[in-house]
């Protein structure tokens, strides 16, 4: 019987050579690598594993007896079965539909092949107008602009698409393709071939896994408003994008020496990554993070660290993809960065070393859902304590141990203060993967509230008096973090302050409203030029007071947490060292809230 090539593809994306090896012997980690007893020579009972298996190629090979194979030959040898019995019993634990190879699959295979061959001759091509092409040069003094270096140009074998609507289509038909193939290619309109996707933008080649060129990236280099930034290849027979992932292949190596991956928002977010010597850094191509891409990345590593934007739209997804890991028991954290929107931009100002020092420290997936959820909602109340409980329900729910959904559960109802039975209750009436809740800013339509000063958050009152001096907005960047502020209108007055300090636009009051576009939060600072509370002789005296109250929050938040780490600590039988290290660093933020409290407490 013959099977489809999409058939055993199929099968070979839904499981790894250990996931089909585990189930016959056990799979041992040496030098970052899997390797198993054979047990083709030794009957399983080697002291020293000697066949490695090939994550890459979905192969085994044993250096003792030179035994062999894929995984079907794995499954061949050991149960003493064909090829197409072998296929049968995988195809059936991977949930996989045989099919026949038809003349229809015969033509998809030949289009294929054909499809991987133009990718990777027009990726070559892309490479070499960027390197030696003049009109290539503004392209060229772009990537100067960002920073980016020609090692990291090569590595990702980045290039340009000229400026020409008509060169892509003349030249690949003297390169022989017909116009029937190049319609579905990829690199032209379907509604108006045949003209190009891809004309005066720096190109990015996507590569699968296996390290063939799929599908290409492009950034508009004309800069005109009129023009997408971003153009990505639709789908085509050879790429989907939520089961591809930019920079994979180039980060493999580090992701399976490292056992983590990081996972970024954009290519240039990766290539930077890569650039600073974080090589284990990947992104999503034209789409949020999948579960095809998580269960892609499980192949070759254990962990998942999230990078995604500072601003409202990255901080939600980076929830949602929380809570998509934890659904798949992947061990999750998340990497923030204070001072910067996103990596590229922290590459470009600060340079390779303070991007990977910014990034040296990472939060785990719950302590950051916990953080934000208190920057959320207001826990001092019974309302604000439920909604924190449905904030942080999407995560346990999606928890599969029974003993680590007891232990968050316990945290929770410590936070809010109540019972565990309180807390399980409520989330028992929430369904499994129920939507992450958060309150939204007003949007155009709906009409703005009145400013009242006396109930705005410090936060907010801190934000309108930069909104006011703007000039000192880039003083005191060093002295809080975005992460620090909870009001969300604050946030995005945060962020327009950033578009001033980094583009210098926005130096008059009314260009800098026409920078934000929540129409409460324009509303809020229009009101706050006409209030005499905001146009004060010394600012910097009210802002200070702020910021002091804004890290004895901070630190408050930091010693709940603390708290929280000791008693389950003592609970779990943690070592005394370890519980001598909590407790000494509860008696320095015990020391450094004091010292807050009496400044404050003498203004």
């Amino acid at each position: 019987m013959a099977f489809s090539d999409r058939t055993i593809e199929e099968i070979k994306a839904k499981l790894s050579i250990v996931d089909v090896v585990s189930s016959y012997t056990q799979v041992i980690q040496r030098n970052n690598s899997p390797w198993i007893r054979c047990p083709f020579h030794g009957n399983g009972n080697e002291r020293t594993p000697s066949c490695k298996l090939n994550l890459d190629r979905g192969s085994f090979y044993c250096f003792a007896c030179q035994e062999h194979g894929s995984m079907f030959d794995f499954v061949m040898k050991m149960e003493r079965v064909t090829f197409p019995e072998a296929v049968r019993m995988l195809a059936q634990r991977a949930g996989v539909t045989i099919e026949d190879e038809s003349p229809a699959d015969i033509r998809r295979k030949e289009v294929k092949n054909s499809l991987f061959d133009l990718n990777e001759s027009m990726a070559e091509t892309f490479h070499n107008f960027l390197l030696s092409s003049q009109e290539a040069q503004d392209a060229r003094d772009y990537l100067a602009r960002r920073k980016i270096s020609q090692d990291t140009i090569e590595r990702f074998r980045l290039g340009y698409a000229p400026r020409d609507p008509k060169w892509l289509h003349e030249h690949l038909l003297r390169q022989g393709y017909s116009d029937e193939f190049l319609q579905d290619s990829g690199f032209f309109s379907r509604r108006s071939y045949p003209y190009p996707l891809f004309c005066n933008r720096l190109m990015f080649p996507v590569k699968n896994w296996q390290g063939r060129t799929v599908a290409f990236g492009a950034r508009d280099l004309s800069f005109r408003d009129d023009s997408p930034k971003y153009i990505n290849t639709p789908e085509t027979e050879v790429y989907s994008k939520k089961h591809n992932l930019y920079g994979l292949f180039e980060a493999l190596d580090s992701v399976k020496k490292e056992g983590r991956a990081i996972v970024c928002e954009g290519n240039f977010d990766c290539i930077s990554l890569h650039q600073a010597g974080l090589k284990c850094a990947v992104a999503p191509f034209g789409t949020a993070f999948t579960a095809e891409q998580a269960s892609l990345l499980a192949r070759y590593c254990s962990r998942i660290e999230l990078l995604f934007d500072t601003d409202k739209a990255g901080q939600d997804a980076t929830a949602k993809a929380i809570v998509m890991l934890q659904e798949k028991g992947i061990e999750t954290a998340v990497l923030t960065l204070d001072r910067y929107k996103d990596a590229s931009e922290y590459l470009e100002k600060e340079g390779p070393e303070a991007l990977t020092g910014a990034l040296s420290v990472s939060t785990e997936a719950f302590r950051y859902l916990v953080t934000r959820g208190l920057n959320l909602y207001n826990t001092r109340t019974p309302k604000g304590k439920s909604e924190l409980v449905g904030f942080l329900a999407p995560f346990i729910n999606a928890t599969e141990s029974s003993v680590e959904r007891e232990a968050y559960v316990r945290q929770v109802g410590e936070l809010v203060g109540v019972g565990e039975v309180q807390v399980s209750r409520d989330l028992e009436r929430m369904p499994r993967n129920a939507a992450q809740r958060a309150d939204q800013p007003a949007t155009a339509g709906q009409s703005a509230l009145p400013l009242r000063v006396s109930g705005i958050s410090p936060d907010l009152y801190m934000m309108l008096m930069f909104a006011n001096h703007r000039d000192l907005f880039p003083t005191y960047t060093k002295a809080f973090r975005f992460g620090d502020l909870k009001d969300k209108e604050a946030q995005l007055i945060y962020l327009a302050l950033e578009n001033v300090r980094r583009d210098g636009v926005g130096k008059t009051d009314e260009i800098f409203l026409s920078l934000i576009a929540d129409e409460q939060v324009r509303h809020d600072v229009a009101t706050s030029f006409e209030l005499p509370e905001f146009r004060v002789d010394r600012p910097q005296k009210v802002i200070d007071e702020i910021l002091d109250r804004i890290a004895l929050r901070r630190k408050e938040e930091d010693r709940r947490l603390i708290q929280l780490q000791i008693r389950q600590g003592e609970a779990e039988g943690l070592s005394d060292a370890d519980l001598r290290e909590l407790l000494n660093e509860k008696v320095s933020i015990d020391a450094e809230i004091k010292d807050l409290s009496e400044r404050l407490q003498g203004i």
